[in-house]
């Protein structure tokens, strides 16, 4: 699964166009144009909310977008997602490469999937934002107004304590060829940590404002998100979704809550919830599913899900649990499936037999809601409880 990341430049950019200059109009900010064509301003080098050239070390390739998305597990069969279109950030899978993990693996891929395509429909106007110059006054930076999709966009960035290298920062829309005022529609802050590309903050998508000044968004609620990322390469994300959908016309608006935990690159661990149909069950009737996965590289796959709703009776929950090893095909994983009560009694112990470090059980939760985030998961950032407004505050 290619997953993209969040790192941190400058001042102006172009991902795809070399501009012959760029600046910033403070004299005490330096803006220069690096080999790849983007323009990089000093004062903001190390806490800007996009990268559009993070080198992932487990997919040993360029990967924008990543201390905000949510990873699940590295397959070597390059099975990816695409997006409908551009203008239409609906993830679907990628027919031309198909997949053969096993399915808890490809419900747990779809539901990372969906999240982050939220988080694609935020930092898609910021990176088209980057290809424009920006204007400086003082300790504040703005982008645009420039159109994207089907949106006229703004996206501003502020320097709040230059001590604590702490920065805020706000996107709003209005619609395309409009003059009228603008809606906030994305937000986050961000204390750089000891090292360039890491520390920790917040993000925000408000798909609903998004959505109403772009007829092209389909995401629809509110996406809000705690985020650290730390010097020794660990991402912890605790997520929480509220209405929300990557498109109503294909999946259900959910509240639940999500974390993941990216250690180095040597392992995933994460807790993710999805509306979908399981293939063992009577119906195409589709259950409330909260799956915990744990990837280890070299190793393999353990995925643990309870699932409630759809065809599942009242005061009982279906839980299956898959393991696999490195290679993810599904003609060699292992799987069981158990019918318990929904307060977690009555179930047997699992039979699997599983790589060593994966023989444990995780069985979830079944509260899309509950606080319930992967075993030996460090300290979790707070979750914002309202959109982050770009003061940093």
């Amino acid at each position: 699964m290619l997953k993209r990341g969040l790192a941190f430049l400058g001042c102006a950019a172009s991902i795809a166009t070399v501009f012959a200059a760029a600046s910033c109009s403070s004299s005490t900010t330096a803006c220069a144009v690096n080999s790849s064509g983007v323009a990089v301003c000093d004062t903001y080098a190390s806490a800007y909310p996009y990268d559009y050239a993070y080198y992932d070390p487990v997919y040993a390739a360029p990967v924008p977008y990543y201390p905000v998305y949510v990873d699940t597990y590295y397959d070597p069969y390059g099975y990816s997602y695409v997006y409908a279109a551009n203008t239409a950030p609906t993830p679907i899978a990628d027919a031309a490469v198909g997949s053969n993990v096993p399915e808890l693996l490809d419900k747990a891929h779809r539901a990372a999937n969906a999240i982050d395509a939220g988080v694609r429909a935020a930092l898609d106007p910021v990176g088209a934002l980057m290809k424009t110059p920006p204007t400086q006054n003082g300790d504040t930076v703005v982008y645009g107004p420039a159109d994207h999709g089907g949106g006229n966009y703004q996206f501003t960035m502020r320097r709040v304590s230059e001590s604590e290298k702490r920065f805020g920062w706000k996107l709003e829309a209005r619609a395309a060829g409009s003059s009228g005022s603008f809606a906030q529609v994305a937000g986050g802050t961000i204390r750089v940590g000891d090292q360039p590309r890491r520390g920790h903050g917040v993000f925000g998508v408000d798909c609903d404002a998004m959505s109403g000044a772009d007829a092209s968004v389909t995401c629809r609620g509110t996406l809000l998100m705690g985020f650290a990322h730390t010097n020794d390469g660990d991402k912890i994300l605790n997520v929480g979704l509220k209405a929300y959908t990557p498109d109503a016309s294909v999946a259900m608006p959910l509240d639940a809550n999500v974390f993941a935990w990216r250690h180095g690159d040597t392992a995933n661990r994460v807790r993710l919830v999805t509306r979908t149909n399981l293939s063992g069950t009577a119906t195409d009737a589709q259950e409330t599913v909260a799956i915990k996965l744990t990837w280890i590289k070299d190793v393999g796959v353990r995925a643990d899900a309870a699932a409630t709703g759809g065809d599942v009776a009242q005061g009982e929950m279906h839980v299956v649990s898959t393991c696999v090893p490195a290679d993810l095909d599904q003609s060699h994983a292992m799987t069981e499936t158990r019918t318990c009560n929904s307060d977690g009694s009555g179930c047997t112990g699992s039979s699997l037999s599983c790589a060593s470090d994966l023989q444990n059980p995780a069985i979830p939760n079944p509260d899309a809601m509950a606080s319930d985030p992967p075993a030996g998961m460090p300290e979790m950032p707070s979750e914002p409880a309202a959109m982050p407004d770009g003061s940093g505050n």
